[in-house]
This record gives C-alpha cells, structure tokens and sequence, in this order.
C-alpha cells in the first residue's frame, strides 16, 4: 500500500519496497539483498514472530548481535510488526545483561553466536524469556534463525501503528548505577531522520558503511530509518578493523563512512592506504569526541574530495542536534557545530537565567526535541526537565555565530582556587598532542604548599602506539594552550582508561 503521509518507520520500508524493488538494500560479506528480495526473509520472520512466538504489537523484542545480516532483517521485521526493538549492547556481561533482558519484559530473545556463551549464563535469571532465536548457531533450546525466516506463511493484513507508538527502548550506558531505557517512538524516529537527512546531506544514491554498532543510536535511529526513506543502501561492516573497511568501501563503492575519532587515526596512518581506491567516498561524520586537528589535515591530505562533518546529539534528545559542516571542521575544530532547523537549546546558568554568548552553562533541550521518558521509570526523566526544557548534565558555550562548544559534565567541573575548570576543555587540548591516544581528568584535593586552591587537576594519558613522552612535556605542552590553573598538576600514565559496555570512560575508578 502506497502511503502518502507517513505514520511509523514501516511506512519507509513499504514506500520503496514499491518505488525501488530492485535497488540494493542491504550488503553484508559479499551477500547483495535487493529491497524485494530482503523483504521476503523479513515478510517470514514477521509472520514467525507473531504466529509462532506470540509477539503483538507494542511487545518488546530483545537482539544481542554484532553488526549483522540477521540483525537488519530483524530490525525490520520487527517494525513491520509493530513489536518495540530492545537493542543489548555486546559488550555486557552478566548482571547488566541479565538487567535489560529483565527489565524489558520481552519474551523473545535474537541471539549470535558469538554471544551466546555470554547470553546462556544469564538466561536462568530471565524466566520472562520463552523464546530464543540463534543466529548462526543450533541449540536444542533455541530456535535456528534461518529456519524462522524460511517460514511459509506472509501475513498481507498488518496492524496500525500510530506516530505516539513506542519503537525502540535503547539503554542508556551511565557510568554509575543501571542502564536507562530511553524509549524512543515512531513519530521521534521520523523526526530524527529528517534531521539526519538535513545534516548529512544523505541521498538516494548513498552506499552508506554502517560501522557504527547496530546496538547504538546512529544505525538503529539515523542510518537504518534514513536509507529505508530515501532508498539507499547499507554497507554493513562486522568488525571496525581498518584494512577491512577500507577493502569494504574499494569494493562496494561506498559513499559514506561514519565513525569515531580514533578510528580515523589509524586509517589515516595505515601504511597501505595508498594502495586503497577509496574516491567513492563523498563523506566522513565523526562524533563521541573532538578530531585532532592533526586527524582532520591528514584526512584532508588523503581524502582531499571528501566533505567531513562533526556532529552531536543524545539518546534523550532523539538523537541528533547539532552538525559542524565541512567548510567549518578547520577553523572550528572543538565546536560540535550549530543547532538542526527543528531543535531547540537553551543554554543556563545555576540560577536557571539564559547565559550570554561566551559564557558556559548547562545545555538544555527543549521537551519537544526529547524522549517521553525512560521504560518502567515514570518520573525520572521528568526530574531533569524544568519548565519544559531538558537540562542534559553538559556544561556547553555558545559563541556570537552561533556555534557550540561542549565543556564536559556539570558534575565533573573541577574548581582551582576559586577558578572552574571544565574537563573536556583540558581533555581536548591534551588529545591535540600527536603522541597521546586517549586522556581524561579529574579534581583531586590539592596537598602541600597548594593546599589553599581547594582541587588542582590531574591527567591520566593513555600514548599511541610506540610512543614515548615525559610528564613535563604534557604540562608545557597544556601550559602553551591554556590558564595556568586548568593545567594538570599531575599526570599518570596509562595503558587503557577504564571503559564502561558503552565505551564511556568510567571517571569514578580514576584516583
């Protein structure tokens, strides 16, 4: 059916699976899906899911996989139903898997193999779990994925989904206490794209590289729903290793690549790359945090045709809200750009007054632009919104032009003497060094002779590989770039930063 206003993100699917049956939706390890032939194993597993397993419209459907065949088919499917996907970060393991499996109330749970070692330790403390989909693998608990999508039946009558229709409860990953499930709807996905679209520049003809994990915000609510609605393809890439992202987009021609910081250090710096045709790629949006300025003039050196764009946004602010466009990547490189045309922020100081260009302050969201709340949390969202505006936690600047400039979390502000000192601001300079990989601060009391500033600032410096540097260099190098009290007193170096599942830096066991 040929639907001209579109309710729900099935609407996308059944629009082009009518206008471009046999444009390629989907390419997974050499495997090309057109939209017809993909709808097929979708179609079947939909009809399995609701005759076999019993799952009706607004039930929530668990998935813990890795970037995969399986998962796109049953991203859909599960749409196509009306059913809500439950996305489990891979990385879980034990009681925080075992929470969301919980917490959800699914009663059907998709599962790969190369999780199941994981998934099969928690199961017994999941009773609401009554069936267990196996990608890739046979238990005689389980029911085989191939098997479900080989179903005879496609249902033709489907239910109508409404825009205020719950799609997606995506856990958020806090670095204290359990994970919240922002529960995202139709009518928000829909929104969402739009924005996507409009920050990205995303067309038809796009071959998008999905790296980005399918447990995240930007392929279950940006990628997947945006090339569905303008009919594109998707690249899907199993492991975020370099060599063969670049074998992926010489192979399939791939337009678009969105990534992590760190990820494009190492691709610019593999040896081989010169060896990679790579002119495809018409865009590089990176987020999670600031690009070196030495990433971004390699980039430049190497992909001289291709447009970079930094962007940003939160799982509670329904995804993206800013984007720094490429013209701006240079002579901005710290800014997280400007506001999409239908968000709306706020930027205030403790008093709850609107702070001045120039001046930092908590950045807030309208309540238009944010989730209706967190799943089985009634109220919890509602105690960080104050007079219809989402207070977010993070300490942001805006500057005359417009531009926004994030300072790190209102809870990790270190005061020296009086003086605040915003941690992401010496994080970012710290990370602009060539040889530092990773960095984080924190305050810690300050001793001695220095008693008297309250806190001073310690660094704790993860170097890229090979590399060597001294503490002074660290802090002549912060010395050179910022006031003498946001620079660390201290420095530790590291092999790796504490990481929660969700690869946020877990602040709280740094001392």
């Amino acid at each position: 059916m040929i639907r001209t206003q579109l309710n729900c993100v099935r609407d996308l699917w059944d629009n082009n699976q009518l206008k471009f049956p046999n444009k390629t939706a989907v390419i997974f390890e050499g495997q090309s899906l057109t939209y017809r032939e993909v709808s097929g194993p979708i179609d079947r597993l939909r009809a399995f899911l609701e005759q076999e397993c019993g799952v009706k419209q607004g039930d929530r459907v668990t998935v813990l996989a890795p970037n995969c065949l399986q998962f796109y088919i049953a991203y859909w499917a599960i749409m196509k139903l009306g059913g809500v996907v439950v996305p489990v970060n891979v990385r879980l393991r034990g009681e925080e898997m075992r929470y969301i499996l919980d917490n959800s109330d699914a009663e059907v749970f998709f599962v790969h193999k190369d999780l199941w070692e994981h998934a099969k330790e928690v199961l017994p403390g999941c009773p609401n779990i009554k069936a267990i989909l196996s990608m890739d693998f046979a238990e005689n608990s389980t029911i085989p994925f191939e098997e479900a999508i080989r179903y005879p039946t496609i249902l033709k009558s489907q239910p109508s989904i409404a825009p205020e229709d719950l799609a997606i409860v995506m856990h958020t990953s806090g670095t204290t206490g359990q994970p919240k499930g922002a529960m995202m709807r139709h009518c928000d996905l829909l929104f969402n794209l739009r924005m996507t679209i409009i920050a990205q520049s995303f067309r038809h003809e796009d071959i998008h590289l999905l790296f980005v994990p399918f447990f995240h915000a930007s392929a279950l609510y940006s990628i997947l729903p945006s090339s569905a609605y303008l009919g594109s393809t998707v690249l899907i890439a199993p492991r975020p290793e370099v060599r063969e992202l670049a074998t992926l987009i010489q192979t399939h021609k791939a337009t678009t690549f969105f990534g992590v910081p760190t990820l494009f250090h190492f691709l610019t710096t593999m040896k081989e790359l010169d060896t990679f045709d790579l002119s495809s790629l018409r865009l590089i949006a990176y987020a999670g945090s600031m690009m070196p300025v030495q990433t971004i003039q390699r980039l430049r050196q190497k992909f001289p045709h291709v447009e970079l764009h930094n962007f940003f946004g939160l799982t509670e602010t329904i995804s993206m809200t800013h984007v720094l466009p490429d013209c701006d990547v240079e002579s901005h490189p710290e800014s997280i750009g400007k506001l999409l045309p239908e968000v709306w922020q706020k930027i205030i100081d403790d008093d709850g007054n609107e702070t001045p260009a120039g001046v930092v302050g908590e950045l807030c969201f309208m309540k238009e632009n944010v989730i209706p709340g967190y799943w089985k949390r009634p109220g919890l969202l509602e105690e960080a919104m104050v007079e219809g505006w989402f207070r977010t936690g993070d300490l942001a600047m805006v500057d005359e032009d417009g531009y926004v400039y994030l300072k790190g979390r209102k809870k990790e502000m270190i005061i020296v003497g009086g003086e605040n000192v915003y941690a992401l601001e010496v994080e970012n300079v710290l990370l602009s060094h060539v040889k530092v990989q990773e960095a984080a601060i924190i305050g810690v009391p300050a001793t001695g002779a220095r008693t008297y500033l309250g806190e001073v600032v310690k660094a704790f410096v993860v170097l890229r590989p090979g590399e060597t540097i001294t503490e002074l260099e660290v802090k002549r190098h912060c010395a050179e770039r910022l006031a003498s009290y946001k620079v660390p007193q201290l420095v530790e170096f590291r092999d790796a930063l504490p990481r929660n599942p969700g690869g946020k830096v877990m602040k709280r066991l740094l001392v």
